[in-house]
């Protein structure tokens, strides 16, 4: 039952209240339980009032609201989703990139108008610097990508890999990172020609030991499965072709020489801090200064033994 519980104060961090089948999924367990037991717990924890349930969601005590919450950000979540979409559409034909996912949606209630969209592009090896460049340019021609006067609705370019680098544990905040963990099991794959969402999985196979109940891949909306085709597929596979050698390899240091001239002129930056909250390689770009996640894991501890300490005070 406390992996039940710990999920449900997870999401209520981002006042997100889940169906009984999202709490199976993501139920914080140290290992497998089967539907019926879950059930059972789940019916246990409701009769002796440690959580409610209402209109097919389950929340905390007191935390109906948060259903209201939820279903308001649907429409939200619905226009960001299609800006991404449009977005991804117009660097589907950058060289080299391989995937880009859509990251934070499953904390619906807790998206705002005026976040911006994040997103994770995987990008083959040796040509990161290539990729991240014409990625840039083609998102800011289009005012498409964010930057620090325009946050709304525009697209986060700030986490980038390359397909030999997806075992993300080697990024993991000392302890248990639970925002890492949910994050990676919950990336939309709007762009995936190769399936590097199964070798995303693959790679981090540590997140089942958090999550053992996860065992499907999203499978995407039509509406929001973005394929190669058309022009872009053919200019895409042109400049691959003329930049997989040598010749490629002088490009690549030319826009990592450039991109990092610009980088060292950010003094405000965490760069040169020793954390995983900014990471410049030929493997990995990250750029999240305000890393959060020893903040939500702190604060889910917390707010856990809070509820069992009350609970059994009154028991």
């Amino acid at each position: 039952m406390s992996g039940i519980l710990k999920t449900l104060v997870y999401f209520d961090l981002f006042n997100t209240p889940l169906t009984k089948e999202e709490i199976f999924r993501w139920s914080w367990e140290t290992k497998i339980i089967d539907y019926l037991t879950f059930i059972k717990n789940l019916d246990t924890l409701v009769e002796k009032k440690v959580i409610s349930h209402k209109d097919g969601y389950y929340f905390l005590i007191g935390r109906e609201n948060n259903i209201f919450l939820r279903q308001k950000a649907i429409s939200i979540v619905e226009k960001k989703m299609n800006i991404a979409v449009r977005a991804i559409k117009k660097i589907r034909w950058v060289p080299f990139v391989q995937a880009v996912f859509v990251c934070n949606t499953v904390a619906g209630a807790g998206v705002k108008k005026d976040s911006d969209i994040d997103v994770f592009i995987i990008i083959k090896k040796n040509r990161l610097w290539i990729s991240r460049l014409l990625t840039t340019i083609t998102l800011s021609l289009f005012r498409l990508r964010r930057n620090k006067k325009n946050i709304a609705n525009k697209i986060c370019l700030s986490f980038y890999a390359t397909d030999d680098a997806l075992d993300l544990s080697k990024i993991k905040i000392n302890g248990i990172d639970i925002y890492l963990t949910y994050w990676l099991d919950n990336l939309l794959p709007i762009y995936d020609p190769k399936n590097i969402q199964n070798k995303i999985k693959m790679e981090n196979l540590w997140t089942k030991q958090y999550l053992p109940n996860t065992k499907t891949n999203y499978i995407i909306l039509p509406r929001w499965d973005i394929q190669d085709k058309g022009l872009s597929k053919l200019i895409k596979v042109f400049f691959e072709k003329s930049w997989e050698g040598k010749y490629g390899d002088i490009v690549e240091a030319q826009a990592k020489s450039i991109q990092k001239t610009k980088m060292k002129l950010n003094f405000a930056s965490a760069q040169n801090k020793n954390t995983t909250n900014v990471i410049i390689s030929d493997s990995m770009l990250k750029f999240h200064e305000n890393d959060r996640r020893t903040f939500y894991r702190e604060e889910w501890e917390r707010k856990y033994k809070q509820i069992v300490l009350n609970y059994m005070k009154k028991n």
